[in-house]
């Protein structure tokens, strides 16, 4: 090792079992607390139920650990070439084979009690071995298998290099592990297990691990088992540690994981996942603490593209009870997989810029991201926990069927292009949810989409919708900017949301761009801003049919709903305690509604030349400002172009107070006013300067009896 490195090494204390030894994330981020890692090991069996796998514990199978230390210290007495077949021998003393290689008879057996065999090689012949015997002086050859299938590395016994050491040592620790894997996969034995270890592993070779894993085989480590990737110098990747390569049932428990990623002293590296499953079938990795990769932590993916005819998904594979932190890119990645579960895992701090090291994109917790020759089919992410992310907690950029449910995440959510999402339950507590992505690619595979029962807390906007079929509903939204945004969306339902707020300047549901056929119903608003804010929505040509419909909602705010240079959109027994703006709008309903509010009005209608085709009818209406600042509703424009507007206001029950009018127009023409009850004070029910209009069967309650009406071609009757 370098004097560099070594120095590099001793100056940051790297044992990631000691909180206080982890190099500090960025100032702004606390420093949280690391859960203590439980040991839980298990076996997966390929004829399980995906949902099954980890719907209860799996069952510990892995025994206590038998006694390995080697407590004899005399010679044994015998003689190997006088053993004969079907022969158990019990080894209790020092069996030296001086560099032989002892050919056994048929079907010799060798049992363990304190002794130990070193120094050559046996050559079976059918029998058994117990596996405290092996160790890395003693060569095995021929057909032998392990008298238990469960094996104790010990990497004293294994000439396993600790601690702090140089690149070849590095190499030879991995040469050394996967060569003793390699073995005990030979001799049938299914549990490796690891106890105590501090060892660094490198690899000259990008796609060499520090083990591949076979088939039906449980890599099982304990709370202080360590190994570390070998910090890279020169080359542009660092070395994996455990890679699954189109291989079924394995099982990878407990142990820490640590990378390089403030360690390499060459260009960033660009491959060196610390564990990838690739094709791997009925994978589950279990309690393994996984940071500082100077890549991804764990990636999932495929040994070829969904368009091969030989392509073979990884399938079935659990990751639970994992604890992610710091990683460079992402801490988790899925890329190509069907059925996929990440269950009660830790995500920490992915992609941060740390000292020696900045993240790199994307940067995101958990990231679900098949590009256009890849395949994701069914992704369950649940009961976990993310906090202090440089990114967002967790994307699904693409794939298919995804439901991510009752997890606790700091930072901001979203999908892309996927179809068939559930986002249920999950708790959001500085950030919010991107339901879609504004292309084309997304409007032809957005679909499915269930959003419920989330909380959503302090961020800019609560919740994103574009594209289509999106269902909204029974979230609580609190303190964002906006509540709800739609953005371009067609053919979906937002209901039964609860929006709250302190900020002044926040707002509960706006529209941008287009919405056709959504109705937002049943949602409850308070927050002292504003209501609603639709801002140039269907003002394309191509657009002009669209509609979209507010209904049932209740709206508790401080200041007005708006909506400018917009087109479709009716409003039907909603509650509003403050007034609404319609500017430069046509094609509006305000129906059944209940409107009250201070200064400046209840509801204003304005721009004469761009404004037309607004219908209000059978609203309650009533203003409580007594200064001549609250007419119930107040219509008038700021440009001399004028045409007939096709604004009508019909049966409606208006009530205000003081120096106000009930109804309030001037500049706009093509009005018709009719069979509209009101009650005033100090001012007359209806005032009225313009042209063209239809002012009939209105009928005062209270206040001066003669209404206020001039212009040319007006009807006039009945009031």
């Amino acid at each position: 090792m370098s004097l560099e490195l070594e120095n590099k090494l001793k100056k940051q204390k790297y044992f990631p079992n000691n909180q206080k030894n982890i190099p500090q994330t960025m100032k702004t981020l606390p420093y949280y607390f690391l859960i203590l890692i439980t040991l839980c090991c298990f076996i997966s069996c390929s004829n399980e139920n995906f949902e099954d796998i980890v719907a209860d514990d799996i069952e510990d199978e892995v025994e206590e650990d038998e006694d390995t230390d080697i407590v004899a210290d005399t010679p044994c007495d015998f003689d190997l070439s006088a053993i004969t077949a079907n022969s158990t021998i019990t080894i209790d003393c020092l069996l030296d084979l001086e560099g032989k290689t002892v050919n056994l008879p048929a079907n010799v057996n060798f049992d363990f009690d304190g002794g130990d065999i070193f120094n050559g090689t046996l050559t079976f012949s059918g029998g058994y071995i117990d596996g405290r015997l092996l160790n890395h002086k003693l060569g095995i050859e021929g057909d032998a298998v392990l008298k238990e299938p469960i094996f104790n590395f010990k990497p004293s016994r294994w000439d396993i290099r600790e601690g702090d050491v140089a690149k070849a040592d590095a190499m030879h620790n991995k040469e050394t592990l996967q060569k003793t894997v390699d073995l005990i996969k030979k001799m049938t034995g299914t549990i490796f297990k690891v106890g105590k270890m501090d060892a660094f592993f490198d690899s000259d070779d990008i796609w060499l691990p520090a083990v591949f894993l076979p088939s039906n085989f449980h890599f099982s480590m304990a709370d202080n088992t360590i190994m570390r990737v070998y910090p890279s110098t020169t080359k542009n990747f660092t070395t994996m540690l455990f890679r699954v390569y189109e291989e079924e049932n394995i099982t990878i428990s407990g142990g820490q994981l640590v990378g390089s990623r403030e360690l390499n002293m060459g260009p960033p590296p660009s491959s060196g996942t610390i564990i990838t499953i690739t094709t791997g079938i009925n994978v589950v990795v279990d309690n393994v603490h996984i940071s500082l990769s100077s890549v991804s932590g764990l990636t999932v993916n495929s040994s070829k593209f969904a368009q091969d005819p030989n392509y073979i998904p990884s399938s079935d594979v659990v990751i639970k009870n994992c604890t992610f932190d710091s990683n460079r890119r992402n801490n988790l990645s899925v890329t190509d997989a069907v059925n996929t579960i990440i269950d009660n895992c830790k995500i920490y701090r992915a992609g941060i810029d740390m000292p020696n090291s900045l993240g790199s994109s994307p940067i995101i917790g958990i990231d679900i991201e098949p590009d256009h020759l890849q395949k994701i089919d069914g992704v369950i992410i649940r009961n976990c926990f993310e906090e202090g992310g440089a990114g967002a907690s967790i994307v699904a950029s693409g794939g298919n069927d995804i439901t991510i449910i009752n997890n606790d995440l700091e930072r901001p959510m979203a999908y892309n292009i996927a179809s068939n999402v559930k986002i249920l339950d999950n708790t959001i507590r500085k950030g919010g949810i991107d339901a879609g992505i504004k292309s084309d690619v997304g409007r032809q595979l957005n679909r499915g989409t269930v959003i419920s029962g989330n909380t959503i807390m302090n961020f800019g906007i609560g919740i994103k919708a574009y594209n289509q079929d999106i269902k909204i509903f029974d979230n609580k939204i609190v303190n964002c900017g906006v509540g709800i945004m739609m953005n371009a969306l067609k053919d979906s339902e937002i209901y039964n949301n609860t929006i709250t707020s302190d900020l002044d300047t926040s707002f509960g549901i706006n529209a941008l761009d287009y919405v056709d056929n959504v109705t937002v119903r049943n949602n409850t608003v308070t927050l002292p801003g504003r209501s609603i804010f639709l801002d140039v929505v269907n003002a394309n040509d191509d657009e002009q049919d669209y509609k979209f419909t507010f209904r049932d909602n209740d709206f508790n705010t401080g200041k007005f709903g708006m909506m400018r240079g917009t087109t479709g959109v009716d409003f039907i027994e909603n509650s509003f305690d403050n007034g609404f703006r319609i500017d430069v709008a046509q094609k509006v309903l305000f129906h059944k509604n209940t409107i009250t509010n201070d200064t400046p009005f209840t509801i204003h209608i304005s721009n004469s030349e761009k404004t037309n085709n607004i219908t209000i009818t059978d609203n309650t209406i009533e203003n409580t400002n007594t200064a001549g600042q609250g007419n119930g509703i107040l219509v008038n424009s700021g440009t001399d172009v004028r045409g007939d507007s096709n604004i009508l206001i019909r049966n409606n029950d208006i009530k205000v107070r003081g120096f106000n009018n009930g109804v309030n127009v001037k500049e706009f023409d093509g009005i018709t006013i009719d069979n509209n009850r009101g009650q005033t004070e100090d001012r007359p029910f209806i005032f009225f300067r313009g042209n063209n209009g239809v002012i009939t069967n209105n009928t005062t309650l209270a206040g001066p009896p003669e209404n206020d009406i001039e212009g040319t071609n007006n009807t006039v009757n009945n009031n």
